[in-house]
C-alpha cells in the first residue's frame, strides 16, 4: 500500500506538479470570486432599480394625486365664493329695493305734508 501512495504523489508533483495544481485551484478561487462578485452587482443593479422605479411610481402617483386634490380645493372655493357672491348680491337688491320704498315713502309724506300745509293756507287765504 505504501507504494501506490508513494505513487500518487509521485504522479502529482511529476507530471502536473504541486504548483500547477496550487495555480489551478487560485485561479478557480478567483474565477469563482469574480463570478460571484458580477452575480452580486446583478443582483444590486436589480434591486436599485426596483427602488428607483417604486420611487418614481411614487413621485408620480403623488403629484397626481396633488393635481386632483388642487382641482377639487379650487372648484369648492369657487362654489364657495359663487354662492357668498349671489348672497351678497340678493342682500345688496334687497337693501336698495328697501331704500327706494322708504325713499318713495318719505316723498309722499313730504307731498302730503306739503299739501296740507299748502291746503290750510289756501283755505286761510280765501
Amino acid at each position: 500500500m505504501k507504494e501506490t501512495v508513494n505513487m500518487a504523489t509521485q504522479k502529482i508533483e511529476g507530471k502536473n506538479g504541486l504548483v500547477p495544481g496550487v495555480a489551478h485551484l487560485a485561479l478557480d478561487v478567483v474565477d469563482r470570486s469574480q463570478s460571484l462578485a458580477i452575480a452580486v452587482l446583478h443582483d444590486a443593479r436589480a434591486e436599485i432599480r426596483a427602488v428607483v422605479d417604486s420611487a418614481i411610481e411614487l413621485a408620480e402617483k403623488t403629484t397626481a394625486a396633488t393635481f386632483r386634490f388642487s382641482k377639487k380645493l379650487v372648484q369648492r372655493v369657487d362654489d364657495g365664493i359663487g354662492e357668498t357672491l349671489t348672497s351678497a348680491e340678493k342682500l345688496i337688491g334687497g337693501a336698495v329695493r328697501s331704500a327706494r320704498e322708504t325713499t318713495k315713502a318719505a316723498t309722499e309724506l313730504a307731498q302730503t305734508a306739503t299739501q296740507g300745509l299748502a291746503g290750510e293756507r289756501v283755505a286761510a287765504s280765501a
